[in-house]
């Protein structure tokens, strides 16, 4: 299996937890386009993929409604990171053993680190719009989902160009982001310390 799918999925999940997953139980399940690790087998089964249809149809539903979409978040915290394992574990399909932890620890990785660039996303939308931005936010994330399945199942090398790109990208601006957190933190804290004058 190639890199730019497993990893491409798991990085889908980080936004939507479930589409990625169904895209690809359904590319193994009717169109045999690739072949899943024996021990996530259950992926492929009708009730799991039912399922799948159903919270997607819901994340879609939910991520769209203003100020709920931050509990939709909160909630998905963990499970973002959790399909993404799951996704990155079950396309690998010829890695057994104590190897599979590579996989699940990449994907569970990629997911959050998508999945943390689309809170901070939204929340920053709220606190600028009133939550007004936060639908159309929501719809260009669904049309990046899409694009981004589609890319690893069917070009996955350009996948993982894209991974690499969002990785650097990552890496470089989230510790300005927490330097500036802190800055403003700290400032605030001093604020409050300071006596009043009488």
């Amino acid at each position: 299996m190639n890199f730019g799918t497993s990893y491409g999925l798991a990085f889908s999940s980080g936004i939507n937890a479930y589409l990625p997953l169904l895209s690809f139980s359904i590319a193994v399940r009717w169109f045999h386009l690739y072949h899943v690790n024996p021990q996530y087998a259950f992926i492929t089964q009708d009730w799991f993929i039912a399922g799948l249809v159903l919270l997607t149809i819901a994340d879609l539903v939910a991520d769209k409604i203003p100020y709920f979409d931050h509990i939709w978040d909160i909630i998905h915290t963990v499970l973002r990171p959790i399909a993404g394992a799951l996704v990155a574990a079950a396309s690998e399909s010829q890695v057994t053993g104590a190897a599979q932890v590579v996989p699940l620890v990449v994907g569970a990785g990629l997911a959050a680190m998508t999945h943390t660039t689309k809170a901070a996303t939204r929340v920053a939308s709220t606190a600028t719009s009133a939550g007004l931005l936060n639908t159309i936010l929501s719809i260009a994330e669904d049309v990046v989902v899409v694009l981004t399945v589609l890319l690893s199942l069917l070009l996955p090398v350009v996948m993982v160009v894209v991974l690499l790109i969002f990785v650097v990208i990552f890496l470089v601006t989230v510790p300005r982001i927490i330097r500036r957190l802190r800055r403003k933190s700290s400032r605030a804290n001093q604020n409050a310390n300071v006596p009043l004058s009488r």
